[in-house]
């Protein structure tokens, strides 16, 4: 209940967090087995709303920027009055695996919770804030996470991907006919003069 009514409302924003930092320590115990701590299903923090969704970012920044992504997130996302709900900040490891890594180097990772409006204006304003925190990433040295909406430009995708190019063009050696395609491929990946 704290977590859903912290949407949209400053008040809620604080009182969760009261209870989190005043009134929490004060009810459980100090230690907690790891079963403990992943045993509460995900169901509690369902957003049940038909007029709004939960849209999740993830944005990976080395260590020496840190301090210069952490900066740009406390004004860009005010500006935007956009509603973040919660940011969990984690430790990765280098990716020595995938091909269109965005660990390539050990990062931190900022995996940030907006509750926006179900509508084109909450779509659009949405945007045009990730196309800034994607330029703040990018200028702090990191890279923004590929499997969610399409929000970066064609140049940020390139600048946070550089092996892309090549990856595209190992997908059309296999794929010559283009039979395999999806919106992100339209965007980021199909050649101008293949379009129909």
């Amino acid at each position: 209940m704290l977590f859903r009514g912290s949407t949209d409302s400053a008040y809620g924003k604080k009182l969760r967090w009261d209870a989190k930092t005043k009134l929490q320590p004060r009810l459980i115990q100090r230690y907690f087995s790891r079963n403990q701590l992943l045993n509460e299903g995900v169901e509690v923090f369902e957003n049940r709303s038909a007029d709004y969704t939960d849209i999740l970012h993830e944005y990976f920044v080395p260590r020496q920027g840190l301090v210069p992504f952490v900066e740009d997130l406390r004004t860009i996302v005010p500006r935007h009055k956009q509603d973040l709900l919660n940011v969990t900040i984690g430790s990765i490891d280098t990716d020595e695996d995938t091909f269109l890594r965005y660990a390539d180097q050990p990062l931190f990772a900022f995996v940030m919770l907006f509750h926006q409006p179900r509508s084109e204006e909450g779509d659009t304003q949405m945007q045009a804030m990730t196309v800034e925190l994607i330029d703040a990433v990018l200028q702090a040295g990191g890279r923004y996470y590929l499997p969610y909406r399409l929000h970066a430009t064609t140049e940020q995708f390139h600048i946070a991907y550089p092996q892309a190019k090549q990856f595209f063009t190992l997908k059309r050696t296999y794929d010559p006919q283009e039979l395999f395609q999806n919106q992100f491929y339209l965007k980021y990946g199909r050649l101008p003069d293949s379009a129909e």
